[in-house]
């Protein structure tokens, strides 16, 4: 679940007031870059004004509880107070994920200021109780974007790339901390299911699992899923800890999609632990740099240099970025290449241990 449309560096961003309905249904294909079909979206509000800072979408027919609680668990871990949201498609699809997203947010401490429904032309509130303005027969939906404001051009994402960044705290902490004990238990119960096969054994079921995790994790990036729940981006940041697993999330990169990858490794960056964070927050600082946003770049290196010295992709695109090296003369590999010459079942590295990764880990020349 994820959208940043981001706009030039530099640039200033649209002010948009929504204060109607008619107002954020028409904000939201610009803050998306697209017009949203069978999907619910959800914005993000931050600060006294009220200010859009991530927009999320997920399709209509994800289950209701996992979309809810990973909606409600992200725009926690993002310090949003309140949030708007906007399904689109039939009330036999769209009401559960709404009713599901009531509750949870709720229990998250984030308050829901309007929940919509949009179909044939005609929208609906789920939270006003007056038939004058939501009439059972609904509202006609209003043509056309933000005056002014060209598609893609609104921005939905933080504007200070050093606290887009920083680690979440509070409850979100907590949660991740209790994820993280349990997701190196679940590697150590790993190992003694193989512990007759050795490292080899151990290495290779290590690495399959991180290749579908991973894969899972950029297809739902890019199809508008999030990367799940805390449980899912303790077990996902510490399979990363394979330079296998972090290079197959590193071929999939395009500078097309750039910004959606950036979205998913700065949440997991942000949610992992210190001791697993040096990978996603290389991820998140190539995504950035391909992207051209080398603030977010810049910002995610400082954080990674803290936390693992010698972790050896920051040190290459930290290399990229110090010499000013332009995101298009990056020419990509291809994941089949990468299986080719450095096939998952093979003795590609050194089996990763349990339950701490090596600090200085490097990248797959």
């Amino acid at each position: 679940m994820t959208s940043d449309d981001r706009m030039p560096p530099g640039a200033a961003p649209p002010v948009l007031a929504l204060r109607r309905p008619e107002d954020v249904i028409r904000a939201v294909p610009a803050l998306l870059g697209r017009s949203p079909e069978d999907s619910v979206v959800v914005l993000g509000l931050r600060g006294a004004s009220g200010r859009v800072h991530i927009a999320l979408s997920a399709p209509a027919d994800e289950p209701p509880d996992g979309f809810a609680y990973a909606t409600a668990e992200a725009l926690a871990a993002e310090g949003c107070g309140s949030a708007l949201a906007v399904g689109y498609g039939p009330a036999a699809r769209i009401t559960p994920r709404m009713d599901a997203l009531r509750e949870a947010v709720r229990l998250h401490g984030v308050e829901l200021r309007d929940a919509l429904r949009v179909t044939d032309g005609r929208y609906w509130s789920y939270l006003c109780p007056s038939p004058d303005c939501c009439p059972a027969e609904g509202v006609p939906v209003p043509r056309g974007g933000p005056p002014g404001v060209p598609p893609g051009a609104l921005r939905a994402g933080p504007s200070d790339a050093s606290e887009a960044v920083a680690p979440v705290g509070g409850p979100e902490r907590d949660r991740m901390d209790r994820a993280t004990t349990a997701a190196e238990a679940r590697c150590a119960r790993m190992w003694s299911t193989r512990d007759t096969g050795g490292h080899a054994a151990f290495g290779t079921a290590f690495r399959a699992e991180g290749l579908r995790e991973v894969r899972a994790a950029v297809a739902g990036a890019l199809a508008g899923r999030p990367p799940g729940g805390a449980d899912r981006v303790a077990w996902l940041a510490l399979l990363l800890v394979s330079v296998r697993v972090r290079d197959e999330a590193w071929v999939h990169i395009r500078a097309e999609n750039a910004a959606l990858h950036a979205d998913l490794w700065r949440r997991v960056f942000r949610m992992a632990d210190p001791g697993y964070a040096a990978a996603p927050g290389s991820l998140l600082a190539f995504s950035a740099w391909l992207g051209g946003d080398a603030p977010l770049a810049e910002a995610a290196l400082h954080r990674v240099a803290r936390l693992a010295p010698r972790y050896s992709m920051a040190a290459l695109i930290r290399q990229a970025l110090d010499h000013r090296i332009s995101p298009d003369r990056w020419r990509p590999v291809t994941p089949e290449w990468l299986e080719r010459n450095s096939p998952a079942d093979g003795p590609t590295e050194r089996p990763p241990e349990c339950p701490k990764p090596p600090e200085g880990e490097g990248p797959t020349p």
